[in-house]
C-alpha cells in the first residue's frame, strides 16, 4: 500500500511540474502577427528584441528550444549593426543581389566577416547545430568588443563550481559576460559551459547587452555596414527566390524573379523596379503561360510566363522584358472548358513605364 501511495504521490508531483512548466510558457506574436511560444520570464525582452530589430526570423516558433549557431551569429551581428548605426538587412540584401547577378556564392556570413562566429575545433562552422553556453558567451563578448574598447580590470575571477569544465578559450569571455551581468549561472553556482542555449536566452542576453552598452550611447564609427543611398534602394528589390535576369543604369534598376513555391497553383513571375528616387515597386508579368494549373479559375488561374531577358531605355524611364509563349494560352475552367484566346504563341516584348507602372506589349511570330 505504501508503494502504491508513493507512486500516486510521484505521479501527482510530476503532473504538477508539467502543469507549472506549461503555465510558465505563453504565446506571443511578432510585429507581423506571427505566433511563437516563449517562457513568461523572457516574454518582455524577446518582444523588445523584435521591436529594436535584434531578431527578425520566425523560423523557430518555440523560443524555448536550443538556438542554432548560425541564427545566434546573425542576431549578434544585428546588435553590432545597431552599435555601428548600420542597416543589417539592407547590407545582406544588397550583398545577396550582387551574388545573384554575378551567379556566385555569397561566401562568408556577416557573423564570420565580423569575426563573431568561427569554426569549432575541427574547423567546421556547424551553422545548424545548437550553440553551447560557453560558445554563446564568446560570441557575445566578441560582439561587445567590436564596438566597445573599455577595459574591465575590475572583473572578479570566475567562481563557478564547474570552472574546471569551462574551456580555456572561453574563460575570459565567460568572465566578461558574467562581470557585465549579461550571462549568469544555471543554479547551484554552476555555469554549465556545455549546456544548450535557447533562442529566448539568446535574445534576452542580446537585449541586456544592447541596453547596458549600446542604448543611448554615441554610434561607433565603422564603415562595415556602409552603403550608398543607391545601394540601400536596390537592396529593397531582393527576393530569396529563383532569380531570372536584371538590368541597371544610372537611373533605374530592374530585376526579375520566378516567385513560384513548387506548390500546385498559379506562379507569379515578377519584375521589381527601383527608380531614380529610390522607390521600389513590383509588377507581375503581363504575359501568361499556357500549362494547366491545379487551382484557380479562368484568367485568375493562369501562371505568368517566364522572363528570358530584361533591359532599359537609356534614360531609365522604360523597362523592357521578353517572354516566349510556345503554345496558345486560353483561360481554363474546372468544368474542362476553355475561354477565349488570351495570348497567341509568339515572342512578346513588354514595355513597363517606370513613372506610371503601365505595361504594354508587342508580339512577334515564333521563328
Amino acid at each position: 500500500r505504501n508503494k502504491i501511495m508513493l507512486k500516486r504521490g510521484l505521479a501527482m508531483l510530476l503532473a504538477l511540474v508539467m502543469l507549472t512548466s506549461v503555465a510558465s510558457a505563453v504565446q506571443a506574436t511578432t510585429p507581423e502577427g506571427e505566433r511563437y511560444d516563449v517562457s513568461a520570464w523572457a516574454q518582455k525582452d524577446v518582444a523588445e528584441a523584435w521591436k529594436i530589430g535584434l531578431h527578425k526570423s520566425n523560423t523557430y516558433t518555440d523560443y524555448r528550444k536550443p538556438v542554432p549557431r548560425g541564427l545566434f551569429g546573425a542576431d549578434a551581428s544585428r546588435l553590432v549593426a545597431l552599435a555601428f548605426g548600420g542597416d543589417y538587412d539592407a547590407y545582406i540584401n544588397y550583398k545577396a543581389i550582387q551574388c545573384q547577378i554575378k551567379d556566385q556564392p555569397c561566401g562568408k556570413t556577416v557573423a564570420e566577416e565580423l569575426g563573431l562566429l568561427k569554426g569549432r575545433e575541427d574547423g567546421n562552422m556547424d551553422y545548424d547545430t545548437a550553440i553551447t553556453r560557453q560558445e554563446a558567451a564568446v560570441v557575445l563578448a566578441r560582439a561587445y568588443r567590436s564596438y566597445c574598447d573599455e577595459i574591465h580590470d575590475d572583473a572578479e575571477p570566475l567562481s563557478y563550481a564547474d570552472n574546471g569544465k569551462i574551456a580555456d578559450w572561453a574563460k575570459t569571455d565567460v568572465q566578461l559576460m558574467t562581470h557585465l551581468g549579461i550571462m549568469n549561472g544555471v543554479g547551484e553556482n554552476k555555469f554549465d559551459p556545455q549546456g544548450s542555449y535557447t533562442l529566448e536566452q539568446c535574445l534576452v542576453t542580446l537585449v541586456r547587452l544592447y541596453n547596458n552598452t549600446c542604448k543611448g550611447k554615441p554610434t561607433v564609427k565603422n564603415d562595415f555596414f556602409a552603403l550608398t543611398p543607391r545601394q540601400v534602394a536596390v537592396s529593397q528589390a531582393y527576393m530569396p527566390t529563383n532569380y531570372l535576369c536584371s538590368a541597371e543604369n544610372d537611373q533605374t534598376f530592374a530585376i526579375a524573379y520566378n516567385m513560384g513555391t513548387g506548390h500546385r497553383g498559379p506562379i507569379d513571375v515578377k519584375v521589381f523596379v527601383v527608380d531614380a528616387k529610390g522607390t521600389c515597386k513590383g509588377y507581375r508579368n503581363a504575359i501568361k503561360d499556357s500549362y494547366n494549373i491545379y487551382w484557380g479559375e479562368g484568367e485568375n488561374g493562369q501562371s505568368d510566363a517566364h522572363i528570358e531577358k530584361i533591359w532599359l531605355s537609356d534614360d531609365g524611364s522604360k523597362v523592357y522584358y521578353q517572354s516566349t509563349v510556345k503554345e496558345d494560352v486560353y483561360p481554363y475552367y474546372p468544368n474542362g472548358t476553355y475561354g477565349k484566346l488570351l495570348f497567341a504563341k509568339g515572342v512578346y516584348t513588354v514595355t513597363l513605364d517606370v513613372a506610371t507602372g503601365k505595361q504594354t506589349y508587342t508580339r512577334a511570330d515564333l521563328t
